[in-house]
């Protein structure tokens, strides 16, 4: 039984379009048009031809590299709003930090339709503002955006 070394031009560009990265073939580099700032990806070459199977492993764990760093900078960012809580309490109430599942579904519906009577749309740096973490959107916030949707309506009680 033979060993696939490699994918074919067809199914690499399948999988480069599956997994959301492209070729900016003016600079021979691969980009991920997931996550905003990632920066181009080198190709994983093989004499003078492209490594198609190992460029495309090259390019998940990039993004699973820049996600882990998020991950772990979101970590000390709470570790220090922890530190900081313990040394001087906050009279403000609770920020949105702490919400999980259908709680911060529905205040993230309910802070959706209070900034969008406000502006045009809501937007990260406004969410983010409100005591949201990055996390919590990415998590959130298709289902939050269609709890709204269905209480602007009345569909939804």
């Amino acid at each position: 039984m033979s060993r696939i070394t490699d994918l074919s031009a067809k199914d690499f560009d399948a999988q480069l379009k599956l997994h959301g990265f492209f070729q900016v073939r003016a600079e021979n580099r691969f980009a991920d048009v997931r996550i905003k700032g990632m920066p181009r990806t080198e190709p994983v070459m093989r004499g003078r031809r492209i490594d198609r199977l190992a460029t495309l492993e090259a390019l998940l764990a990039a993004r699973k590299a820049h996600h882990d760093a998020a991950a772990a900078a979101e970590a000390v960012q709470i570790e220090r709003e922890r530190i900081a809580e313990t040394i001087a309490p906050t009279a403000l109430p609770a920020a949105r930090a702490g919400l999980a599942g259908a709680a911060a579904i529905a205040q993230l519906a309910d802070d959706f339709i209070t900034i969008t009577t406000r502006n045009e749309g809501a937007a990260l740096p406004d969410l983010m503002r409100m005591g949201w973490r990055k996390s919590q959107l990415f998590e959130h916030a298709d289902a939050a955006r269609t709890l709204a949707y269905s209480r602007q309506n009345g569909a939804a009680g």
